[in-house]
């Protein structure tokens, strides 16, 4: 007969690895939070803060990527209600990454350009868990045009019948939830850009803020956002109204 652990055997960790605790090695919070500059070592005191927000939204981000990628498998195997839980999960990892910019705001031009002085040619257009949002966006897309094709539908039709076709009407609205997140961290980046160091200047990565704002009107999905169009003419063609008057009429 094996004898209970006692109380205390509780707090023992088990698993391999450093830290004094489980929960500590099991998620390598010493290896985690040896990441950010020493104080010793910081340019500026708020480098502790911007190495944080970029980092967790690092962490964030490849966050986003591992769902989407088990969501894309799963519209391969048309399981679109697993799909969809995965798509709305990544969207909410893009929504913290989205909140987690605001910290930023409070960074005066001044102090980003004596942290700057360290990044060497660093700059957030080479965040490698954004620029995976923007590699595994086209691959969702051909996923989930690829179902539409095996129901032989359009993209008119899906959204007629959507009541009919509900679990496949919602993973195209939640592409366009992604779509329109992704938007937004591009519209934020630019005004944190211009908000710091200016609009006509050249930025870390010696890329103008230019360039931030002509990638902000890219749409990874423009097909989901074209149909709208489509919808709003054939609902004016039926009333008799003029759709160039959209939500603005009297």
């Amino acid at each position: 007969m094996k004898t209970p652990p006692k109380p205390g055997d509780f707090q023992r960790p088990i698993l391999p690895g450093k830290g004094k605790t489980d929960y500590e090695r099991y998620l390598r919070t010493d290896d985690l939070l040896s990441l950010q500059k020493p104080k010793d070592k910081r340019n500026h005191a708020e480098e502790h803060t911007f190495q944080i927000v970029h980092q967790s939204s690092e962490l964030l981000l490849r966050g986003a990527e591992n769902e989407l990628e088990r969501a894309i498998d799963l519209l391969g195997k048309n399981e679109l209600q697993p799909a969809a839980r995965l798509i709305r999960r990544a969207n909410h990892y893009l929504d913290l990454t989205i909140s987690a910019m605001a910290i930023l705001d409070g960074l005066t031009p001044y102090d980003y350009h004596v942290i700057r002085a360290g990044l060497g040619h660093g700059s957030g257009l080479q965040s490698p868990g954004f620029l995976a949002m923007l590699h595994i966006g086209p691959q969702l897309g051909e996923a989930f045009f690829g179902l539409l094709k095996k129901q032989k539908l359009t993209l008119d039709q899906l959204y007629r019948k959507h009541d009919k076709y509900f679990a496949l009407h919602e993973i195209a609205e939640l592409l366009v939830d992604f779509d329109q997140r992704v938007q937004t961290f591009r519209f934020l980046h630019l005004k944190l850009a211009q908000r710091i160091i200016g609009g006509n200047v050249i930025g870390t990565g010696g890329n103008p803020v230019d360039i931030l704002r002509q990638r902000q009107e890219h749409a990874l999905f423009k097909e989901l956002w074209d149909v709208r169009n489509r919808i709003t003419e054939a609902v004016a063609a039926q009333t008799g109204e003029d759709e160039s008057l959209g939500h603005g009429r009297d």
